[in-house]
């Protein structure tokens, strides 16, 4: 399945999900009450008739009067004439009068989905017209979706209160009010939850590791930056960050380097990038940033940024509880729709840049600076793939600049690049960049394939890192702090993936996951261990690979953790029950901690079942 095919079943299923929690519920009900009230205007029609034989009445004229003004047309208002039909049939609180009720609301809801969903696309489309198009898109959606949500839960949880109690009332002639409670409070929880993700604030995800470049600590750099800036007809950056990530970029939102807050305008440059570009290339990637700048990508950025987090907490806090589901795939939609937007925008925004940089420096210097900059990150996330994918823990430096710097030579010379980077030139709805060929095509400058290894592996006698003395410095701060992350995620990693071999793979285990002991009442305990549960009362180790699934209910009480098992314990039973009584406040942490081990089980079964499958494969 192709990129563009996946985009489009992602599109179709998201929608499909949205006419179902939008309209199911609505239908359902409309179905329902429609039965129900021509069952009654048959019961009604029928009592009607016995009477008025019974009286000895007019029965055919009241018959072709019931055919024309069956009981359930005259509910709501009607003509005085009909007022005692009306109070016979249809009185207030009458079960013809509640169907009647829900099936308008039901009608009203279905036509009220249909607004909503209208103009949420109208919103959506709104965000295509221009920037400032984008900012009022989501200025206006979030309250919108905040009142249709409330609507659409609470009369769609009416609706659930309803049909609970009469489907069974009308076709057993009995309810259970059990059901009838637990689905009222779920409708109830659906208006906390959407209340509730108004108010709620999740922390923001700001921080950059690199460093700030100081014009004191390096004063050629600035004043190239200066002179660059003055090209372009833009007031410099108030910040240079330095780092080792593979792209550059400027911003005007706010961000933390070390836990110093930034403000104002922000560059950030990539040191082992520099390392690969020339001057002129450097100077060309500069042009195309400070552009970004001049053109007011950053500041609208820093605009509309914030609001667009929100928005995403916001969704994914719908998306956390059943009952708001109704408007987190609507949420879901608009924000699929509106990154078609966003991005679209930024492709052009990527053109702006791109031939601002031709036209200041030269179309060469732009385009060789992107071949250059997909060969550096294309190999290192397979250096970095690679020294992931290794099962041994790492006892010594990993040295990912130096294997980078080794292998990139041969790596850009290899197929498998032009592989890379012909993928990189199929275009996708959501990529932020245009792919290369377009851009060469955008600057009037093109380059055959066969000439991307030079270009790639050439090295520059001097660069922009020669304009800055801290580089270095800077430089291997960043790779040991990065390398020394890296192994730690490697390190738990295995952890996760062990079914633990000798004493070294154990001790790897224990460590992330050592065994955690739960007091019990009555001296009693509970102890879970990446092997399995053990309760001291049998002292029998549940082993996690002969649990087959596990639920936790109270009873009296007292907790209870039901297992099911593949094969029988030691007592011959497939099942077994795991009583806690006295865990009381722990319960939270019993359970974190049982999920926690038997996933961590359930990872280290998939990965073995597919090293097989991968070896075949290799």
């Amino acid at each position: 399945m192709n990129k563009l095919t996946a985009f489009k079943k992602g599109y179709l299923k998201v929608f499909l999900l949205v006419l179902l929690t939008l309209f199911l519920i609505p239908f359902i009900t409309l179905v329902f009450s429609e039965y129900g009230k021509s069952q009654l205007d048959k019961q009604y029609t029928e009592i009607l008739i016995n009477d008025a034989r019974q009286q000895n009445s007019d029965v055919a004229g009241l018959t072709a009067f019931l055919q024309l003004n069956p009981p359930s047309s005259v509910c709501g208002a009607v003509d005085r004439k009909l007022s005692e039909y009306h109070n016979a049939v249809c009185a207030t609180g009458s079960e013809l009068e509640q169907f009647f009720l829900i099936d308008k609301l039901a009608i009203g809801t279905l036509i009220a989905g249909a607004a909503i969903l209208l103009l949420v696309m109208l919103f959506s489309a709104l965000a295509f017209t221009r920037r400032k198009g984008q900012y009022w898109s989501l200025m206006l959606v979030r309250p919108f979706l905040v009142l249709a949500s409330l609507m659409m839960v609470a009369v769609q949880g009416v609706m659930l209160v309803w049909l609970s109690y009469w489907i069974t009332a009308f076709f057993t002639q009995t309810y259970y009010p059990k059901v009838v409670f637990i689905t009222g409070l779920m409708a109830l929880a659906g208006i906390y939850y959407v209340i509730r993700g108004i108010f709620k604030r999740l922390p923001t995800r700001d921080e950059v590791e690199g460093e700030v470049v100081r014009r004191a600590a390096a004063p050629e750099l600035w004043a190239r930056i200066d002179a660059l800036a003055a090209q372009v007809g833009t007031t410099p950056p108030d910040h240079i960050i330095a780092g080792i990530d593979t792209n550059f970029y400027v911003t005007e939102g706010p961000l933390r380097v070390k836990q110093q807050s930034l403000g104002g305008r922000k560059l950030y440059v990539s040191i082992p990038l520099l390392r690969q570009l020339t001057l002129g290339q450097a100077d060309g990637v500069m042009v195309h940033e400070l552009t970004h700048l001049y053109e007011g990508d950053t500041s609208s950025g820093a605009l509309l940024g914030p609001k667009l987090q929100r928005f995403d907490n916001w969704t994914h806090m719908m998306g956390e509880n059943f009952p708001t589901l109704v408007v987190y795939y609507l949420a879901c939609l608009y924000r699929m729709l509106f990154e078609l937007a966003s991005q679209r925008d930024s492709r052009e925004r990527e053109f702006i840049a791109d031939r601002n940089a031709a036209r200041l420096i030269t179309p060469a210097a732009i385009i060789e600076s992107l071949i250059k900059i997909s060969a550096y990150a294309s190999y290192r996330g397979e250096v970095e793939r690679s020294l992931f994918g290794n099962k041994k823990q790492y006892q010594q430096e990993l040295g990912i600049s130096k294997a980078i710097a080794a292998g990139l030579p041969e790596h850009v010379n290899s197929t498998h690049f032009i592989s890379i980077m012909r993928e990189q030139n199929i275009p996708h709805p959501y990529d932020s960049h245009p792919p290369l060929s377009e851009r060469m095509r955008n600057v009037g400058y093109t380059l055959e394939e066969d000439s991307y290894a030079a270009i790639a592996a050439a090295l520059p006698t001097q660069s922009w890192v020669d304009l800055m003395p801290v580089a270095t410095e800077i430089e291997q701060q960043l790779w040991q702090k990065y390398e020394g992350d890296f192994s730690s995620a490697h390190e738990e990693s295995l952890a996760w993936s062990y079914e633990p071999v000798g004493a070294e793979e154990t001790a790897l285990v224990l460590k992330y996951f050592p065994p955690v002991v739960f007091p019990l009442k009555g001296g009693l305990q509970v102890e879970i261990s990446y092997r399995g549960v053990t309760h001291s009362q049998s002292a029998e180790l549940l082993e996690w690979g002969n649990i087959k699934s596990a639920n936790h209910r109270s009873r009296f009480g007292t907790d209870i953790v039901h297992l099911q098992h593949y094969q029988p314990n030691a007592q011959g039973e497939k099942r077994s029950l795991i009583r806690l009584p006295g865990i009381k406040k722990e319960i939270a942490a019993f359970n974190q901690t049982f999920g926690l081990y038997w996933n961590r089980h359930q990872n280290m079964r998939a990965l073995l079942e597919q090293e097989p499958v991968a070896a075949t494969e290799g």
